[in-house]
């Protein structure tokens, strides 16, 4: 289930970014569902080689390639838009809508297969329910109300704030962290979102001690959970 939650999620993400990039209001609701149901499919689609064992669908050098296959399935349907803006849009939502979404999540190897390292900014969960539901909604009315970009494109202003906030509270959390450990040489640091809505989950390593606990979003007011030294 969580699984195919998360697929909405990136759906979703894909759906609202097609959408506003589409510069006409569209007047029939037939055809915004059209661009949604491009616009999400695009988004979906890095996961496709999962399928046949291969992670290479998250690389950033492929995000063109699917670009390209949605904009020519696309245009065989609207022709109200150029091909290459088309492709532009579409090579965007992937990355943004998929390897983006991955990256602040539960980590993505966006140079694969060059690089074979996972990076993660950690900043939120792998269905984050704020983000998700924020989505739906903005969505629902975009595909009902033939003006429904500036909902949509509201609801984006918001996530982005949202993300810009949970940024700058790792990062503050972090530093904390830091500092309040700074004499034991710091050999591991990891903050990471909690299930548990506006809290970090956080792991420390050091030479002396290994530290694990929690901290608000809104502030940093660390909270261990469990402590134990390193066996000399």
């Amino acid at each position: 289930m969580g699984y195919i939650i998360h697929e909405v999620f990136h759906f979703l993400v894909g759906a609202s970014l097609v959408y506003i990039f589409y510069i006409k209001d569209v007047e029939t609701m037939r055809r915004r569902g059209l661009i949604l149901f491009f616009g999400g499919i695009s988004a979906i689609s890095p996961d496709v080689t999962k399928f046949f064992g291969d992670i290479l669908g998250h690389s950033i050098w492929l995000a063109p390639v699917f670009g390209l296959l949605f904009s020519i399935g696309f245009r065989y349907f609207q022709k109200d838009i150029s091909f290459f803006k088309s492709w532009g849009i579409f090579s965007l939502t992937v990355l943004v809508g998929h390897i983006f979404i991955d990256y602040i999540g539960n980590g993505v190897a966006f140079l694969y297969p060059i690089i074979h390292k996972e990076y993660s900014l950690s900043v939120i969960t792998r269905t984050d329910e704020f983000i998700l539901y924020t989505l739906l909604i903005v969505v629902l009315i975009g595909l009902f109300y033939r003006k429904g970009k500036i909902i949509i494109l509201t609801g984006i202003i918001i996530i982005s704030l949202y993300l810009g906030g949970l940024t700058v509270s790792k990062f503050n959390l972090e530093q904390a962290l830091k500092k309040q450990y700074e004499d034991d040489d710091i050999n591991l640091l990891l903050s990471y979102r909690s299930h548990n809505f506006l809290e970090w989950n956080f792991m420390v390593r050091t030479d002396k001690i290994w530290v694990s606990g929690y901290s608000p979003i809104l502030n940093q007011e660390i909270r261990i959970g469990s402590e134990r030294e390193v066996d000399k």
